[in-house]
């Protein structure tokens, strides 16, 4: 992938990500005894929603396997961890957060009452990721955990993922809990057991996420295609991506705002058994619909044909719009979402774009561009500045 990530406009992801070291990622030694770790945001290109639909097959196997198409970014958190031996620490979590505004902020926890872990996830507010991960941890771990007699310290000193634009950050901050864990207490997790342990703890706090989001423990610049049976996740790494010159994005936060509680809950209320007509044609946007339009979108990644694979966004976009709309008026549709339709139905930008859709779980966050080529991504980022104030 050759793209730019713009919270206005932009911030840009290379190939040369993939070269990474999946979990690390920094440019300094960290401090002897601690370790530095770098989970990235996770960008959906098809298929939002659909991971928590498939979930429902578990309740009602006639709802379809769903589908999505995703890509790590190269923007995320970095942290130091470490472990803090101090017989008085035994049993902490200390961790300091930085937003990606620059605004740092320390909190303690106690890994001995999962009761106050479990009820600060559930309260929301800004340590509820945290604190619902910790407390899968210590529910799932706590003999070892215990047994380490050690505290741990998560230092994110360093935050360049926009948050709250459908990038996953809130995953990538479950992801980073979960992952410092298995380091200091050597738990020896798999990254699928990473991504499991963030899901579960992401599904104590008011977020009703599906497991699409904890992709970003992927790393960096990996494009998967990702399939959601129930609570089955398979996972295939789409290898064959662009042709020689490769797909080139422009990703735009619309400065604008979305509820996206309300957007799951309205769209959630469909499942598992959908009791009307509207409830009906979001089942089938998010099985059949979906199914086929991500493997049309796979098929025109492999041919490396930009012009098709916009032509699969504009028809994935118009039945969004459409559906999901349907289902939730007030942040979804060209009622709920004027910006991103404004964008996206932009003479000006159709001269540079192929095409062009949401991002995450929709609304006015943030819009994907797949543009025409290195100068239609210019192209788009100028008529973002100049049409829309996107600067």
């Amino acid at each position: 992938f050759i793209g730019s990530l713009a919270s206005c406009p932009v911030v840009i992801f290379w190939p040369a990500a993939r070269s990474l070291p999946m979990g690390t990622m920094g440019s300094s030694d960290p401090p002897p005894g601690s370790v530095e770790l770098f989970v990235c945001g996770r960008l959906c290109l098809l298929g939002e929603h659909s991971d928590w639909a498939g979930g429902f097959r578990s309740s009602n196997p006639d709802i379809e396997k769903g589908y999505t198409l995703v890509a790590g970014t190269n923007e995320g958190l970095r942290a130091i961890v470490s472990s803090l031996p101090d017989p008085d620490a035994s049993g902490v979590l200390s961790m300091t957060s930085t937003t990606d505004t620059g605004e740092r902020r320390t909190r303690t926890f106690d890994l001995r009452d999962p009761g106050s872990l479990l009820e600060e996830a559930r309260a929301g507010g800004f340590w509820c990721h945290v604190a619902g991960t910790a407390h899968h941890m210590v529910t799932t771990f706590g003999a070892k955990i215990a047994n380490a007699r050690v505290g741990i310290d998560i230092d994110n000193h360093d935050t360049n993922l926009p948050v709250k634009k459908g990038l996953s950050s809130s995953a990538a901050v479950c992801v980073l809990v979960a992952r410092a864990f298995s380091r200091v207490f050597d738990l020896g997790l798999t990254i699928r057991d990473e991504m499991d342990a963030a899901y579960h703890g992401e599904r104590t706090t008011p977020s009703r996420c599906g497991r699409m989001d904890q992709a970003c423990a992927f790393g960096p610049g990996r494009v998967s295609l990702l399939s959601f049976d129930g609570d089955d996740l398979d996972v295939t790494p789409i290898e064959d991506v662009g042709g020689p010159d490769g797909f080139h994005f422009v990703l735009a936060d619309l400065g604008a705002g979305k509820d996206t509680v309300r957007i799951l809950r309205d769209l959630q209320a469909a499942y598992p058994t959908a009791s009307t007509d509207e409830y009906r044609r979001l089942h089938e946007l998010l099985g059949s619909f979906n199914a086929k339009t991500c493997a049309a979108a796979v098929d025109a990644m492999a041919r490396g044909d930009a012009r098709e694979l916009g032509e699969v966004y504009a028809r994935a976009q118009a039945a969004f719009d459409e559906r999901a709309g349907a289902v939730c008026p007030t942040q979804l549709g060209h009622l709920g979402s004027p910006k991103l339709r404004a964008v996206l139905t932009s003479s000006k930008m159709r001269e540079f774009a192929w095409g062009g859709k949401g991002v995450g779980s929709q609304g006015d966050g943030t819009v994907q561009l797949l543009c025409r080529g290195e100068a239609g991504m210019a192209g788009c980022e100028e008529v973002l500045r100049r049409d829309f104030g996107l600067a």
